[in-house]
């Protein structure tokens, strides 16, 4: 049997607000503005901001945040090629900015 090992890795994740009825609604919105992500590497927030925030960021980061009260949209590294979040401003969604946080990251141990 394989055994998996967790680390978290340090990461630069991009965050945005909105306000949006459904995690749908939000995944139709950033394919329009950005084709490329790879949705399975997003984070739609939008109720337990706190709970789920703390996964990826640390406790100030998690109070400034969550303080927002919105939908909360996290772009994690990878869910887009290169360093820089390919999704902007838009009629629909406000940038927050890029904090540093943690994800996850699975492996095999031997």
């Amino acid at each position: 049997m394989t055994r998996i090992t967790r680390q978290d890795l340090p990461a630069d994740i991009a965050v945005f607000a909105g306000d949006f009825a459904s995690q749908p609604l939000v995944f139709a919105h950033l394919l329009d503005v950005a084709p490329g992500l790879d949705l399975t590497h997003v984070e739609v927030i939008q109720r337990s901001h706190g709970l789920r925030l703390g996964a990826y960021f640390e406790g100030a980061t998690v109070a400034s945040l969550a303080a927002k009260g919105r939908t909360l949209v996290l772009i994690l590294p990878a869910a887009h090629e290169g360093v820089a979040c390919p999704v902007v401003q838009t009629a629909h969604l406000t940038p927050l900015g890029s904090f540093r946080g943690t994800v996850p990251h699975l492996s095999a141990t031997p």
